[in-house]
């Protein structure tokens, strides 16, 4: 776990490389779709699948596309990354909200230590 702000600090920089590293990213989801009644026509022709559909939102509106063997795998790759971009984004945001509360107890505690006064009766426990 990092601990101390040397630490934070190093452990952001990575960060924002890993992010500057991704390049493409895809929203929604790819799943798998079957019709199994065109199997139970009384001929039983009749493609039934599987078909790759991604879905998805964009502004509060959905989105549904069919894909193909190649397409999918460019789409759940970007999707995959997508996923880890917003992963790093939030151990960044973790690691700044721990950088801000360590630089203000020491900025509070060197104030108690020249003697400034705080307004506040509980900065002074």
């Amino acid at each position: 776990m990092v601990t101390s702000m040397q630490q934070i600090v190093e452990r952001q920089e990575e960060i924002l490389e890993s992010i500057g590293q991704i390049r493409l990213m895809e929203r929604g989801t790819v799943s798998r779709q079957t019709y199994t009644e065109r199997a139970k026509r009384k001929d039983g022709k009749g493609a039934v699948g599987p078909y790759l559909l991604w879905q998805g939102t964009v502004k509060g509106k959905r989105f549904g596309k069919r894909l193909s063997g190649p397409e999918a795998e460019r789409v759940e790759a970007g999707i995959v990354q997508r996923h880890a971009f917003e992963a790093l984004c939030e151990e960044y945001v973790e690691l700044s909200c721990r950088l801000s509360a360590a630089d203000g107890e020491g900025a509070s505690e060197e104030a108690l230590k020249k003697g400034l006064k705080s307004r506040s009766s509980k900065a002074k426990r």
